[in-house]
């Protein structure tokens, strides 16, 4: 049994070790992801690709990378247990790296952008010189309307915070968006959860 608390290691180190080791079992990790929400999940490994995952209730997320950026908790892993169904494999060592470059990304934006419940707008005085925009900026570009959070941009287009926040931060950068006032959101405010999605739609959403 491997076990720890985030903080003496990150995830990525853990992963790591689990592909080095050409591991087989399960992987248990609750914590603090970096955007500020509660992950409890539970994966399936079995000679160092991720075949199945399991997320705990409470737990919301767009990408299987957002799963991984945690900041803070605990991971345990028991080597040997196999998953009793397997969805589409993935090796850990290409989520390592999507995990890192998660990090690396986010502690360059975190300063600036905050959390994802922060709330942009589109600069009416933004830069006029022509831009090139991806599909992903674009999709962030037009739900920019003061009053979506960049939460719940992230749960409309379907991509991942990393992917959200760096769109962002680019169009802060470009002098295209600047942040409001957040409104009152009433307590039984909806929250979509993601438990039913396929793994592999998980994985497609870096």
């Amino acid at each position: 049994m491997l076990e720890g608390k985030f903080g003496n290691c990150q995830v990525d180190e853990v992963l790591q070790t689990i592909a080095q080791g050409k591991g087989t079992g399960r992987l248990n990790l609750e914590g603090t992801s970096i955007f500020g929400g509660r992950v409890q999940a539970t994966f399936y490994i079995e000679d160092s690709r991720m075949v199945h995952v399991e997320i705990g209730a409470g737990t919301t997320y767009s990408s299987l990378v957002d799963l991984f950026s945690l900041r803070e908790g605990t991971f345990s892993f028991a080597g040997g247990e196999k998953a009793k169904t397997r969805d589409q494999s993935v090796p850990v060592a290409d989520i390592v790296l999507q995990v890192t470059a998660a990090l690396d990304e986010w502690n360059s934006m975190r300063q600036r952008l905050g959390s994802l419940d922060t709330i942009y707008a589109l600069r009416a005085d933004g830069a006029t010189k022509d831009l090139t925009l991806t599909r992903e900026q674009w999709q962030v570009m037009a739900r920019l309307d003061g009053k979506t959070s960049m939460r719940e941009i992230a749960r409309k287009t379907g991509t991942g915070g990393v992917t959200v926040s760096k769109a962002l931060y680019g169009f802060m950068e470009a002098g295209l968006a600047t942040e409001v006032e957040a409104p009152a959101v009433p307590q039984d405010a909806e929250e979509e959860q993601s438990q039913h999605r396929g793994f592999f739609s998980l994985w497609s959403r870096k």
